[in-house]
């Protein structure tokens, strides 16, 4: 503003001192020297001032005022610098900003001779100029302050806007950690908004359905748990209640109550690797196996398990494999494909397992013509408690955790399974494992 403001004054100062300089000039030219008078000087300053919208004085040389538009001064003396400088030749034009004017200074020479005979002495205002930009600064000012109000009310509730999306998301996590239960939540704004907004929902829904897997899994361990007990107790309690009861007879209820005590077993050692998984991470006690050997072993466990069933069980071995593996647990990744792959299959199907591998990775194949996943269960199969079929998970004896496990010693050993499935024509499972073990930082 104070750039402006000098800006305008120098200006009007320029063009009022060219005009001031162009009409000094009528002094001598509208009569000839010999017949000017004081009158005569006065009169056309009088017309100066009036164009000017100013004070003119003239001066001659005894330094005595001649002429005053304001009549305040006239026949008083004006012995100043800018008087006796233009008095010497040297015309002057400046502003006055403590005065608000401009204060000009211009020899009158006589045509004839060249010499100086008076000067002219002009004050011309620029309160107006003053006035004008204070004005201006009154308007800014009040459009800067009502400028700010506006930004600090719309900053107010803009942020009361973007807030309440968070503020509902804070609620409902308090409640959730209250033990309440929230399906979805429906927030309105923004892009980034329905962004967050759908992740915390994909994040309830996560939430919920681990919740249902917590609350089944409960439910079917202590189904599982309480099925061998109450097998046992009956059993024993038959025994306890007959006399004379033949060795034959011992011997039967005796087998059934250690099938009753190794499937209790298997339900506990499924819980205590979960349990060991999660507390502490899982340790691997990596050395060279013979991968092609392993599997082997592990089909001659399930044999005979195949075999109630009539499912043809085959090994496909296209390359011999040594790898750098935990051979107990990934044992039990072989074991748990190919023990689910045979539970959940029909009677006289069959299960193909291959083994093959390339310069850095092998790779393991579990296929067969079995029941298969229903395409919706697909993604949640490796969830810990999942069960597609509750059903027929329970007549099998399944708990819901080797697919879970089998997932996480597979990641352990920095490798990856997938899963391919149809409904009524069979399942597929892959595994790509690293020839060799790299342990994973931090």
């Amino acid at each position: 503003m104070g750039v402006t403001e000098n800006k305008i004054i120098e200006t009007r100062t320029k063009n009022v001192s060219a005009q001031f300089s162009m009409l000094s000039n009528l002094f001598y030219s509208s009569s000839n020297s010999d017949t000017e008078t004081d009158k005569y000087f006065s009169t056309l300053a009088d017309d100066m001032a009036g164009v000017f919208l100013s004070r003119v004085q003239v001066i001659n040389r005894d330094f005595t005022i001649i002429s005053d538009t304001y009549q305040l001064n006239k026949g008083k003396l004006c012995i100043s610098a800018e008087v006796n400088e233009c008095f010497n030749g040297v015309n002057q034009a400046y502003t006055d900003k403590k005065n608000q004017c401009i204060v000009l200074t211009q020899a009158i020479k006589d045509p004839s001779t060249g010499r100086i005979t008076h000067v002219l002495f002009a004050t011309s205002s620029i309160a107006d100029i003053f006035t004008a930009m204070d004005s201006i600064r009154t308007v800014l000012l009040a459009t800067s302050i009502i400028l700010v109000v506006a930004l600090i009310a719309l900053a107010i509730f803009a942020s009361v806007q973007l807030s309440k999306p968070f503020r509902q998301i804070e609620d409902t996590i308090e409640h959730i950690g209250e033990g309440g239960n929230v399906e979805t939540i429906s927030i309105s704004g923004g892009s980034e908004i329905q962004a967050i907004s759908g992740s915390f929902n994909t994040m309830l829904k996560r939430i919920n359905q681990l919740e249902t897997s917590r609350q089944e899994f409960v439910s079917n361990v202590s189904h599982e748990l309480k099925t061998p007990m109450t097998s046992m107790k009956v059993l024993a309690e038959s025994l306890i209640g007959q006399q004379g009861v033949p060795e034959e007879l011992y011997q039967e209820f005796l087998t059934d109550i250690v099938n009753e005590l190794d499937r209790e077993n298997n339900i506990i050692s499924d819980l205590l690797t979960l349990v060991k998984m999660d507390s502490t991470g899982m340790e691997l006690n990596v050395s060279q196996v013979n991968i092609n050997e392993m599997i082997e072993a592990q089909l001659k466990l399930a044999r005979p398990l195949a075999k109630e069933k009539n499912i043809e069980l085959v090994l496909e071995s296209f390359t011999p494999v040594i790898a750098e593996v935990d051979e107990t647990k990934f044992s039990m990744c072989i074991s748990n494909l190919v023990v689910n792959a045979i539970k959940y299959n029909n009677v006289d199907g069959w299960v193909h397992v291959s083994l093959n591998a390339d310069k850095t990775y092998f790779y393991v194949k579990v296929q067969d013509n079995g029941f298969g996943i229903p395409e919706e269960s697909l993604d949640h199969i490796f969830d810990r408690f999942y069960r597609v079929d509750k059903a027929r998970d329970r007549a099998t004896g399944g708990t819901g955790l080797g697919l879970a496990i089998t997932k996480s010693i597979v990641l352990a050993h920095n490798g990856t399974i997938k899963v391919y499935s149809q409904v009524d024509k069979g399942t597929t499972f892959t595994m790509q494992i690293p020839l060799t073990y790299l342990k994973k930082q931090g």
